[in-house]
C-alpha cells in the first residue's frame, strides 16, 4: 500500500493498493499458460479511482485472477508501479517467454516497454476490430478478420 502526505505534518492519504496472494502466484506459475491479460476499469462511488488487474489463463482456458491494484488514476506511472510489483511476484524478470494482452490502456504500452522490455505485447483482437467500426472498409475486413 502506498500513502502520501500533503505536508510533513498532515496525516497520510491513500494513494495505491496492490494485492497478489501467494496461492494465486503459485497457481499461476504451476498451472497457467505464460500469458497475462492486463486491464483497468473505473471504480464508482464516493471514492473515485481505478482498478488494475492481471488475469491469466489456466489449462482449461478459464480465467485465473493473479493480481489487482487500486490506483488514483490510470496513467504510465500507475501501470509502471503495478508492473514493478507484479514482475518479481511472478518471476517475469525482463519478460522473455511471456505474453501480455491488453486493450490499449492509457500509458500501459510505455510502462510495459520500461518494466518488461522483452515481453511479447499484443492488443486484444476484439478491441482492434472495434476500432475498425465506422471506417469505410470495415465490412471488407470483417469477414477476413
Amino acid at each position: 500500500m502506498t500513502v502520501q502526505k500533503v505536508t510533513p505534518n498532515s496525516p497520510p492519504h491513500f494513494k495505491r493498493f496492490y494485492v497478489c496472494f501467494d496461492s494465486l502466484k503459485k497457481g499461476w506459475k504451476e498451472g497457467c499458460r505464460p500469458i497475462l491479460r492486463l486491464d483497468g476499469c473505473f471504480l464508482k462511488g464516493p471514492f473515485k479511482s481505478e482498478l488494475l488487474s492481471a488475469v491469466g489463463r489456466d489449462a482449461n482456458n478459464q480465467m485465473y485472477p493473479v493480481a489487482w491494484a487500486i490506483v488514483e488514476v490510470e496513467c504510465t506511472d500507475s501501470w509502471a508501479w503495478f508492473l514493478n510489483l507484479l514482475a518479481p511476484d511472478l518471476n517475469l524478470e525482463d519478460g522473455f517467454g511471456f505474453t501480455i494482452i491488453s486493450d490499449q490502456q492509457k500509458g500501459l504500452e510505455i510502462a510495459i516497454n520500461d518494466v518488461l522490455p522483452r515481453v511479447e505485447h499484443r492488443n486484444c483482437a476484439r478491441h482492434v476490430f472495434a476500432n475498425w467500426i465506422g471506417r469505410k472498409k470495415a465490412k471488407s475486413y470483417e469477414f477476413d478478420f
